[in-house]
């Protein structure tokens, strides 16, 4: 038996065969917990003949794919006679019982529950019901109430306490009296660690430890409910900072076009010997510069210090069509530029700047000192965590964003092809 396929705890097949109407998973990445719901899920679907099709819901499509369909020990590895029909997006499951199907739907924005309108499914697992928008969670649910044995079961990693996850639904279910339970038809919540997945070894424990810092270490390593808080990169100092060697090659750049705020400008190298990316010039509009330029001079500045740089492909530029950012794009096309609206996703992006920052993957040059100071200010909003949310305060952030830009569009899709 191949090291991904061993056998969970026992307490874990107990949550998988665990017959609640509605169950809600928790815990740090690399828990175990999406692997088993996708037991549960295939356990649940050959005991429960009246079962013709259900829901699987993630952030976008895309992401319930990526986590749970076609990934290592993913659904369609798990069940290796279903038939994944991509452009219908769903997966017909063979059971003895008949054929049964599992759609596939994004739940990100305030009109995902459309596409669920008309709807009836027997069955509901959720990747990430964080991320879900209210809309769809509130359809979603009434989409199994027909069913004769509706069954759900969210999964997700620890986030604020005040998400409207916990206050809304989970927080409420728990402390239901039995009775109430009873009637709801059964609410049970769990909570993975890191030991519960029996791939995790002490030396893969401790190489994640080391990967986070933060809100995040405690979300996703610990597995506790925190509130993001103070700076986003407080772990950001010297050993962030360094000068690319002569054998790193400039490769992409990043532009926030800006008309409330300035915009601003930067350049990446990847060095291939120490597979190390790095910010190597930056540049960012002066009040007066702001208040003056055209995008067609905002085009000359770019091209004129990527021309400096050694040249870049036409491909590998992305700029922030928002805030009339369009104008900029559209002139850089006018120049037989190609750019790429960039990944935007706020927490996606610190995320991934914040494990490549952390683990030296991604360094910051001396050149770049408004960066330098720009990532040492960044901080959360603590008015906006009190409602549950994270986000950033919005300003003396304009090259920090740029940089996320980019490491969302270009460098941390590389890492993880």
């Amino acid at each position: 038996m191949s090291e991904a396929l061993q056998m969970p705890p026992d307490h874990v097949l107990d949550w998988i065969a665990c017959e609640d109407k509605l169950q809600f998973w928790e815990g740090p990445v690399r828990c175990g917990k999406t692997q088993a719901s996708i037991l549960a899920l295939l356990y649940h679907i050959d005991n429960n003949p009246t079962w013709k099709q259900g829901i699987l819901s993630g952030n976008t499509t895309k992401s319930a794919k990526n986590n749970v369909v076609k990934t290592a020990m993913g659904l369609l590895d798990l069940a290796p006679k279903a038939k994944f029909k991509v452009h219908e997006g769903e997966i017909v499951i063979p059971t003895r019982h008949g054929p049964v199907r599992v759609v596939l739907f994004g739940a990100d924005d305030s009109d995902s529950d459309d596409s669920l309108r008309g709807f009836t499914a027997d069955f509901w697992l959720a990747d990430e019901i964080t991320k879900h928008h209210e809309n769809f969670i509130k359809e979603a649910l009434a989409r199994i109430s027909a069913s004769e044995h509706p069954w759900v079961l969210w999964t997700s990693n620890p986030e604020n306490p005040r998400n409207r996850i916990y206050t809304e639904y989970t927080d409420r279910f728990l402390n239901m009296s039995d009775e109430e339970k009873k009637e709801f038809g059964g609410y049970s919540e769990r909570h993975f660690k890191l030991t519960d997945n029996p791939i995790m070894t002490p030396e893969k424990i401790r190489a994640l430890e080391l990967t986070y810092t933060g809100a995040e270490y405690r979300r996703k390593v610990l597995g506790e409910r925190c509130v993001a808080e103070g700076l986003v990169y407080p772990f950001f100092g010297d050993d962030c900072i360094k000068a690319p060697p002569e054998t790193a090659k400039v490769r992409w750049a990043s532009i926030d076009f800006g008309t409330v705020h300035p915009t601003a400008m930067g350049w990446y190298a990847y060095d291939k010997e120490s597979r190390t990316y790095y910010k190597v010039r930056e540049w960012r509009a002066t009040p007066e510069q702001a208040s003056r330029m055209t995008v067609s001079e905002y085009m000359d500045v770019f091209e004129k210090i990527t021309e400096e740089l050694g040249g870049i492909s036409k491909m590998n530029l992305t700029i922030d069509y928002g805030g009339g950012g369009e104008a900029l794009a559209r002139e850089a096309e006018r120049r037989h530029w190609m750019p790429q609206n960039p990944d935007k996703k706020v927490l996606d992006g610190i995320s991934a700047t914040a494990r490549l920052l952390h683990t030296h993957k991604l360094y910051i040059s001396p050149e770049c000192p408004l960066t330098i100071e720009e990532l040492y200010l960044y901080h959360w909003d603590e008015k906006a965590a009190e409602r549950g949310e994270d986000k950033v305060v919005k300003e003396h952030d304009d090259l920090a964003d740029e940089t996320r830009y980019a490491v969302s569009t270009f460098i941390e899709p590389r890492l993880r092809s």
